[in-house]
């Protein structure tokens, strides 16, 4: 019994350490440039953080994370400072899961607390910084500060110092003036065996008393799409906008799947690819979906907007004459499926030849 209450605030105080420093990981996976900008994106901006702050923020967050991760495995103001600090971060969290669980429910989505590392609903989230917060209180009544006099302000602070040098080092910072959405390059790739539809124009028929009928083909109204401002032309005709990372397995299988299916549909819309950053992996990419289409590279903010702040790669979205057919986006409900096309160009399919 003595040993228990002899090491079990020390292994207490390593799981503390191990949760933050993972929770800082986390926010980095797989790339940090792109993680902690998608950090910044869908968790502080719906919060209500300034674009131009957010950037700032989102790398001290990080960076006191990683100090705390250190901070819980020295004695300096470790009762008087650094759980209450950790206990407040904590709070503040799990006040605005709270309310996001109220507001949606909490059951789905990744809350991002840590990234794409280890996806969390908001209420597996809340319930993992509640049970940290009472290892806390335990730790609270169990630890106490060096003696008076010996406790070191500066052996913290300078942690946290370093800690954001570290942070703003590894993310460098861009400017937050607004970019156009459309200064990305469209590359454009032709294939004269992509059409829009199984019938080019209207069909001529003959009636039975030799009279002729034009069969006016099934054509949706054409509408102004939320993607037209950034994506050249892709409010005409049937078009199959696609949301990318080059490097995410799951994009590639979804871009396997796309070709796979296009090669046996009658109905083939044009294919249009916006990749998110890395145009270097881009060529990798088609090399190994097998087939080459129209694309764009936006920088990961202007992708974000043009996506949408909430929504998760892979993206696919079936467009026609801007209006949205199908909304395929991340690895849930909405996910994208190879049997989910193939059935909408079948539907598609049906009503051109009503």
């Amino acid at each position: 019994m003595e040993n228990v209450k002899k090491y079990l605030p020390w292994v207490v105080r390593i799981l503390l350490s191990v949760f933050f420093f993972l929770s800082a990981a986390a926010k980095l996976y797989p790339s940090p440039v792109l993680a902690i900008t998608s950090f910044e994106m869908k968790q502080l901006l719906p919060m209500g953080f300034n674009e131009c702050f957010a950037p700032f923020f989102s790398r001290y967050i990080i960076a006191a994370e990683i100090a705390l991760g250190i901070a819980f495995l020295q004695n300096h103001f470790l009762r008087s400072l650094v759980i209450p600090a950790a206990t407040m971060m904590l709070a503040v969290f799990s006040i605005h899961l709270t309310i996001e669980i109220l507001n949606t429910g909490g059951n789905s989505g990744n809350c991002g607390c840590f990234g794409e590392l280890i996806p969390m609903t908001p209420l597996q989230s809340l319930f993992k910084n509640i049970a940290s917060m009472g290892l806390l209180v335990y730790l609270y009544f169990q630890v106490k500060d060096r003696e008076k006099g010996n406790n070191n302000i500066w052996f913290l602070t300078s942690i946290f110092a370093f800690s954001a040098l570290f942070m703003f080092g590894l993310t460098p910072m861009k400017s937050c003036e607004a970019e156009l959405l459309n200064n990305s390059q469209v590359i454009s790739v032709e294939d004269e065996n992509e059409v829009e539809s199984i019938i080019k124009k209207d069909t001529v028929i003959k009636g039975k008393d030799t009279s002729i009928v034009l069969k006016k083909l099934f054509e949706p109204k054409p509408v102004v799409s939320q993607f037209s401002a950034a994506i050249p032309n892709i409010d005409k005709g049937l078009k199959l906008l696609c949301f990318f990372s080059p490097t995410c397995d799951h994009c590639q299988a979804a871009g396997k799947d796309i070709v796979s299916i296009l090669a046996k549909s009658n109905i083939k819309p044009k294919v249009h690819i916006a990749f998110q950053e890395e145009p270097e992996e881009v060529p990798n990419f088609f090399n190994i979906i097998g087939k080459e289409f129209t694309h764009q590279v936006f920088e990961i903010r202007q992708f974000m907007k043009v996506f949408g702040i909430s929504n998760d790669v892979p993206g696919i979205v079936l467009l026609w004459n801007g209006n949205i057919i199908k909304f395929y986006q991340g690895n849930g409900d909405a996910a994208f499926s190879k049997d989910k096309l193939a059935k909408d160009l079948k539907e598609i399919e049906r009503l051109q030849k009503q």
